[in-house]
């Protein structure tokens, strides 16, 4: 299962043209994440391997007054995709820019 994790995440690297490459101190969950929706935006499926990440990222909502908080959701998502330091700040942009302020998923 581990293996097939990694290939995909390896796919959906080259798919987005994100660099390959692991730092020991990033979140692993956090450069799934990026990986993940970097291949939605660029056309990928994402697959079942892709959910758990973009669980991960989409959990991430904030409310301000029993509202939903765009910026506060924005900057807290911004802040757990900068976890993946090994990932590529122009993906990372893109995949907050595109998903940064939904207040669900896909």
């Amino acid at each position: 299962m581990k293996r097939q994790t990694i290939a995909v995440i390896v796919a959906s690297a080259l798919v987005a043209g994100a660099p390959i490459e692991v730092n020991a101190s990033d979140n692993q969950s956090a450069c799934g994440a990026v990986l993940c929706l970097a291949g939605l935006i660029a056309g990928g499926s994402g697959g079942g391997d892709c959910e758990g990440y973009m669980r991960d990222y989409f959990s991430i909502v904030k409310f301000h007054n029993g509202h939903f908080d765009l910026a506060g959701t924005l900057n807290a998502r911004t802040g757990f995709t900068d976890q993946c330091q090994s990932g590529d700040s122009a993906t990372k942009k893109s995949v907050n820019d595109k998903y940064g302020t939904s207040q669900s998923g896909p």
